[in-house]
């Protein structure tokens, strides 16, 4: 099983607060992957936030998972995933449906606590691994 954690997932998890999201990425850690669309989110979040302890938690991920480039055939399912969803009225932030394009293209479950959107994808597995109070 392979797991592509959304950015939501990793901003949670290095709050430190949610001890289920702790433990369940524990357990995963060596099924998970980093998205390059995570990572520019996360390398945004970093650079403007101007704190250290985020630039390290970045860091930190580039040097422990392997990371998922962006890649044509991720282009093509995106194209396929957003004029679906055109098409239903349902269409989900931009850069949601490229991560969902590369956990297609893996046959990853994306993780997120943002259920209600990935789940519009069809075919995609999601899984919240966070608390609901989270």
């Amino acid at each position: 099983m392979i797991y592509l954690p959304d950015t939501n997932v990793f901003s949670k998890y290095f709050q430190g607060r949610d001890v289920a999201l702790r433990d369940a990425m524990t357990r995963s850690f060596f099924d998970m992957r980093l998205s390059a669309i995570v990572l520019a989110e996360l390398e945004f979040g970093a650079s403007k936030s101007g704190i250290k302890r985020h630039r390290n938690n970045v860091d930190l991920l580039i040097d422990q998972l392997t990371l998922v480039p962006f890649v044509g055939e991720d282009a093509h399912r995106f194209g396929h995933i957003r004029s679906h969803l055109e098409r239903q009225g349902t269409v989900i932030g931009s850069l949601d449906m490229l991560i969902a394009a590369q956990a297609l293209r893996l046959g990853a479950t994306v993780v997120t606590h943002n259920l209600v959107e990935f789940k519009r994808v069809p075919k995609l597995r999601v899984v919240d691994w966070q608390t609901s109070a989270s």
